[in-house]
């Protein structure tokens, strides 16, 4: 059973510095602009005021008797919830010894600070929760098997074990919250699309059923030194399974603000005019695909295959010492290094463009000193040894990725990869086919054909620089903030293509000078060039905008009276 009086809570922690009670002497958004702290080890970063003053009007809302923020830094969420409520008791928990010090005379006056792993504690239960969590990868986090078993029974979930801590925290917020208790938790929106969101988002649809998701547009960049698009979830404990949960994109602060309006005042409209019902969703789709992109097509213009039915894709080579690793001509000569010690290699996404690169584009690029060339000896030798010796001075063998290889100085093994594909892109991705000989780093996935279609590299490099290919990344791609748009192997393999007929040599190298001829005309016009070539390859419609089905849809107009809802921005 779990405790609802928070004042036992402050109890099972109550040692020495373990609880504090903020003096509220400085504001706790100034002290936030002024903190010089690193805070990367626990994925700290602070909540903007705007944002903090709609999640808590929201909480607020029902007139919690007490209100926890179990990712507290400096207590700024906890002042935005003073703004709107006296009477509450705040509490905040930290893990940071050092972040809830400064918490003391930051956070509102009265709040109570309690250091303590809210993962690993048992916080009662509140009627009021906002949270805006750390993001901390799976890699990082410092919990044991047992932990992670521990966290399955609690959330009544399996877990991914590339779960970020973020999503935990949602997961457990749900379960600290008293029923007709409400909470407002921001977070990165790439656990809509990622592979270890699926438990999460099944979650969500069956048990949590969110008054709403509020996804912000990924152009918008919610936090300035955060690189991501972000979500916040609105909960009730104890609603009706009947009524709606709904996702929404917020082009703007004040878009989310009034769809929070809308919400306290049961107005089914709302300033976004789509909005879509998660009941209709599947755990394993790309929720943020779908609200952004819109849904596959049907009919005649359905892709019925993925390029991973065709082709491999990988990660492009981590040196973990790019500075070190990589040469240009210059570098080589300086060092005495031979060709025997270096292989041809795209170290940076700007070195290759176009739809073919070719040995001659390499060749240009190294005439130019750009580093093209990656540490991987044949050979040995005294200036070899010399250059290694260097690295050795250097520290470069006990950094992270070289003290994980046999070998600390020879590079993962990889082959050429028939097409490259850009790993972050904004307007649109390159996609290139390689015919230079070059490997490439991790700026590009590569792509490598499957035995018995080695010939269609050049048709694939088609497809997905046309209109269909570009329709299909909309399907599988990851957003970021401020528009940035990333792809992982896994994403390009289920990126749906069309049947591919099959080419002989001769064919294979006619369509690779056709490529190369697209590349002479204007940019304006090389897109419908592509998708002119495509069309007599495949049979596919050159350029549709995707929409979503009606009835994944529910179409509101604004509501007048809207415009005199704000939260203040």
């Amino acid at each position: 059973m779990k405790l609802r009086d928070n004042q036992t809570f402050m109890s099972l922690y109550f040692e020495p510095n373990a609880v504090e009670f903020a003096t509220g002497e400085s504001d706790s958004f100034d002290s936030i602009e002024n903190w010089e702290r690193e805070t990367k080890q626990f994925g700290q970063v602070a909540t903007p005021e705007p944002i903090a003053d709609l999640m808590a009007k929201w909480v607020m809302s029902s007139k919690p008797a007490s209100v926890l923020d179990p990712a507290a830094g400096l207590g700024g969420l906890l002042s935005a919830c003073r703004k709107f409520r006296k009477e509450s008791v705040l509490v905040g928990v930290e893990r940071d010894t050092e972040t809830l010090q400064r918490a003391k005379s930051s956070a509102t006056k009265g709040a109570k600070l309690i250091l303590a792993d809210y993962l690993k504690s048992d916080a009662g239960l509140f009627d009021g929760i906002i949270a805006n969590p750390p993001y901390v990868k799976a890699q990082r986090l410092e919990y044991s098997e047992k932990d992670w078993s521990y966290f399955e029974e609690r959330f009544g979930t399996p877990l991914d074990r590339l779960t970020n801590i973020y999503a935990l925290f949602l997961l457990k917020i749900w379960e600290d919250l008293a029923p007709r208790g409400r909470a407002a938790v921001i977070l990165p929106a790439e656990f809509l699309n990622a592979n270890f969101g699926v438990e999460i988002k099944d979650r969500l649809v069956k048990v949590i059923r969110p008054v709403a998701i509020t996804v912000f547009s990924p152009s918008l960049n919610i936090f300035a030194d955060a690189l991501t698009t972000s979500a916040i979830v609105f909960m009730e404990k104890g609603r009706s399974p009947k009524l709606p949960s709904r996702m929404m994109r917020a082009d703007s602060i004040l878009e989310a603000s009034h769809f929070v309006d809308g919400l306290l005042a049961d107005v089914s409209e709302h300033a976004n005019d789509v909005c879509i019902d998660l009941k209709t969703l599947q755990p394993s789709a790309k929720w943020l695909n779908l609200l952004f992109n819109g849904e596959r097509p049907t009919g005649s213009d359905a892709l019925s295959n993925r390029v991973g039915d065709y082709f491999n894709c990988r990660r492009g080579i981590a040196t973990g010492a790019n500075d070190y690793f990589c040469f240009s001509p210059a570098d080589i000569r300086e060092h005495h290094l031979t060709e025997a010690h270096v292989e041809p290699c795209i170290t940076k996404a700007a070195d290759a463009d176009g739809l073919v690169f070719t040995r001659d584009k390499f060749n240009s690029l190294a005439a130019r000193e750009r580093r093209c060339f990656l540490l991987n000896p044949s050979r040995n030798g005294r200036d070899l040894t010399l250059y290694l010796k260097l690295g050795e001075q250097q520290g470069i063998p006990q950094r992270h990725l070289p003290s994980h290889r046999p070998i600390w100085y020879m590079p993962e093994n990889r082959a050429v990869a028939d097409i490259w594909v850009a790993v972050f892109s904004r307007a649109s991705v390159k996609y290139i086919l390689n015919a230079s000989g070059a490997k490439n780093l991790t700026c590009f996935h590569g792509l490598y054909a499957k035995p018995g279609y080695e010939s269609l590299a050049p048709l694939m490099t088609l497809f997905l620089n046309s209109s269909g290919g570009r329709r299909s990344f909309s399907q599988v791609n990851r957003f970021y903030g401020d528009g940035l748009n990333k792809l992982e192997p896994k994403d390009v393999e289920e990126m749906p293509c069309p049947v591919m007929p099959k080419l002989n040599q001769k064919e294979a190298a006619e369509l690779v000078g056709k490529l190369a001829a697209l590349e002479t005309l204007a940019p304006s016009k090389q897109l419908a060039g592509i998708d002119k070539l495509a069309a007599s390859y495949f049979d596919i419609k050159a350029a549709e905008p995707f929409s979503l089905p009606l009835d994944r849809v529910q179409i509101r107009r604004p509501v007048e009276q809207r415009k005199h809802h704000a939260v203040p921005v």
